[in-house]
């Protein structure tokens, strides 16, 4: 078994020659086995389920789940519209969209993307790269290490109180719900060398930095927006203002990237 099982974000769908690409969205009762029977329902319609996702919007609908799902029409004896209507019929149904996406299947039927209820954008890593090396040809590598730090200190400080206001953790707690964002988000896999909870000061290591990752290979330290955002998280941890030095880095050439905290 693999050590890493990659997450696939639900904005594009890969089309093999021949499918019949189709996406629809579902509110479902919450109710046990409402996923269940839509999905037998397609299934017995010749409809084959390619990718998709749950998720509750208990503002919208709280009494109710979602289920997106990109969907092949290639087998289906029926059209989709003619399923559609069909679907719409069932008893665990509330409401149903259906696009038939073109020239491009991309996830039109959702806006806007929500990081837990906080709005989000997705960029691909390379963009990252795109701005930093923008930025970076007018500030220099010290002025563009300075505003990522500075910057990231402000969002991991403010990343920490706000976990601690929404799930009523701190000390260690904290620090794993750390690791668990870090993976979520797909900013790198973090792990807690060392940490000293009296001497304020911690080793954090992170693998496959996010930040490294974009940068490529440099010649100098390049995690200075990660270096930040762990100073902010554990002074907020530590309950005292604490620096950040990265001491190893990928983009250099090391097989993760390590962070001092005192």
């Amino acid at each position: 078994m693999v050590g890493n099982i990659p997450k696939k974000v639900f904005t594009l769908d890969e089309v093999k020659p021949g499918e019949k690409c189709v996406q629809i969205c579902l509110v479902l009762k919450d109710v046990p086995g409402a996923l269940a029977k839509a999905a037998r329902f397609l299934a017995d319609a010749g409809v084959n389920i390619k990718t998709g996702s749950t998720f509750f919007l208990p503002e919208e609908y709280p009494n109710a789940g979602i289920w997106s799902s990109f969907v092949d029409f290639s087998r289906a004896e029926k059209s989709p519209k003619e399923v559609f209507e069909e679907l719409k019929r069932l008893d665990v149904v509330l409401d149903a969209r259906l696009e038939e996406p073109n020239p491009a299947p991309f996830d039109s039927i959702h806006f806007p993307v929500l990081h837990a209820t906080t709005r989000a954008v997705i960029l691909p890593i390379g963009m990252f790269w795109a701005l930093w090396d923008g930025f970076e040809r007018i500030l220099q590598p010290s002025g563009l290490a300075a505003v990522l730090y500075n910057a990231g200190k402000e969002i991991g400080e403010h990343a920490a109180k706000r976990l601690n206001e929404m799930f009523r953790i701190e000390g260690k707690e904290l620090i794993q719900a750390l690791a668990q964002a870090g993976k979520a988000t797909g900013w790198g896999i973090t792990e807690v060398n060392s940490i000293s909870m009296k001497r304020h000061r911690a080793k954090i290591i992170v693998k496959e930095c996010f930040e490294a990752a974009a940068w490529r290979k440099k010649p100098y330290n390049v995690c200075h927006w990660t270096r930040g955002y762990l100073a902010g998280y554990m002074s907020t941890v530590f309950r005292k203002s604490v620096e950040a030095n990265e001491t190893k880095c990928i983009a250099r050439g090391d097989s993760y990237c390590e962070f001092e905290i005192r």
